[in-house]
């Protein structure tokens, strides 16, 4: 189990004026249902190493948003670039790069737990570790389960399977859609652990979140609404 990071290390991390390209460059993003705009004039950068928050009112198109920064949606204006390279969601390459956990993770119904990890390492060209695959299924307690189905699993084990999925590749790029919600106060934990190593290995995350999460502090705060997104910086200080 990964042990716990420290302020020391959070301040440790690459800072935006080290960090030269964002992982992450939006410019006037915005989105829209039929003629109704969800949001329009999203503009952010997250750096290397930082952690933004996404907050926003049920329905302010947080997850829409996610999902458009994953490619699995598509903006009707605006600029997605990832590490430097406009966001072409048909690349191999740049999925590889980013790893999305939607609201509600879908899985294999022939596939366990365990073989859906080593299928996620396959499919990115990663070598197969056993090991690895062990201790990202027991940081979130699952290593006596990996053997089931994840439909025999509840709500809660089944997004720690997500998350366990997301983390073991190592991605230069974590969107988070709502992490928390049905994790337990261990798991919410271990997940505040993997997000600071993450950081501290230079992955950049964004997260969805209606309150403070266990262990983390962001560097900004991306707040949704109609008209665009308001940004501040320095929460993590």
């Amino acid at each position: 189990m990964p042990a716990n990071d420290s302020a020391a290390t959070h301040s440790a991390r690459t800072t935006p004026a080290a960090a030269g390209v964002p992982t992450l460059h939006v410019r006037d993003l915005a989105f829209r249902y039929g003629r109704d705009p969800v949001w329009q004039s999203v503009s952010f950068d997250v750096h290397p190493g930082e952690a933004a928050f996404l907050v926003g009112d049920n329905g302010s198109g947080k997850s829409t948003l996610l999902r458009c920064l994953a490619g699995w949606a598509q903006p009707d204006a605006g600029v997605i670039e990832l590490c430097g390279t406009p966001l072409d969601p048909r690349s191999r390459s740049q999925r590889r790069f980013v790893s999305f956990v939607p609201d509600t993770p879908s899985f294999y119904d022939d596939l366990t737990a365990a073989e859906h990890l080593r299928f996620a390492l396959a499919a990115n060209h990663l070598p197969a570790d056993d090991d690895a695959i062990d201790a990202h299924l027991g940081t979130f307690g699952l290593l006596n389960a990996k053997n089931r189905y994840p439909s025999s699993y509840s709500r809660g084990m089944r997004q720690k399977l997500a998350l366990a999925l997301a983390f073991l590749l190592k991605p230069r790029l974590l969107l988070l859609d709502e992490p928390h919600g049905p994790l337990d106060r261990r798991a919410a934990d271990a997940l505040g652990t993997l997000c600071n190593q993450a950081r501290t290995r230079g992955a950049a995350l964004i997260i969805s979140c209606h309150h403070d999460a266990p262990q983390l502090k962001p560097d900004l705060v991306i707040s949704l609404n109609e008209e665009g997104a308001r940004i501040e910086r320095g929460r993590s200080a």
